[in-house]
């Protein structure tokens, strides 16, 4: 187990940060494998056997997004690497019928910066490890998982990323 890691997930939107237009800002991992064959990505919380890339709130004690990220993926998949280059930043496609309802205050669409993430260590323990199962797939596979969910930003974000097609 990492010993400068937290076990504790972090949960709650107290620090959320958001953007000028309101929209909430979240910071994820694109984990792409060294021979850039797969990523990984962790099991939804809301839907089994749905896959998404670790990602989350960027938060108001994190200096930039990619500490944010950082813990993403720490919490949700139990990696521990370093970023590796900014794959930008990817605004909500999706009409706001098709994403959760914006919160009192006007909540705007969700705006993703995404990171590519060389993994250093996987380790046995991590924070959402009984609430998450964590998967390496192919572009192929993560691609199809994606479209089925009607995920446009983690398609835009493996496309961005190195990982082989």
């Amino acid at each position: 187990m990492v010993q400068s890691r937290s076990m504790e997930a972090r949960v709650g939107r107290v620090k959320q940060r958001y953007g000028p237009d309101g929209s909430r800002l979240v910071a994820g991992v694109v984990a792409v494998s060294v021979d850039r064959r797969k990523v990984l990505v962790v099991e939804s919380t809301n839907r089994q056997n749905h896959w998404v890339l670790p990602k989350g709130g960027y938060e108001t004690d994190e200096a930039r997004p990619e500490d944010a990220a950082a813990r993403e993926a720490w919490e949700e998949a139990g990696i521990t690497g370093r970023v590796t280059r900014a794959l930008g930043e990817i605004r909500d496609p999706r009409p706001l019928n098709a994403v959760a309802p914006p919160k009192a205050g006007g909540q705007a669409r969700t705006l993703y910066y995404f990171f590519e993430f060389h993994v250093e260590r996987e380790e046995d323990r991590w924070p959402e490890m009984h609430k998450r199962k964590r998967r390496w797939m192919t572009y192929e596979e993560a691609l199809s998982c994606f479209q089925s969910m009607n995920r446009p930003e983690l398609i835009e974000a493996i496309d961005r990323s190195s990982v082989l097609r």
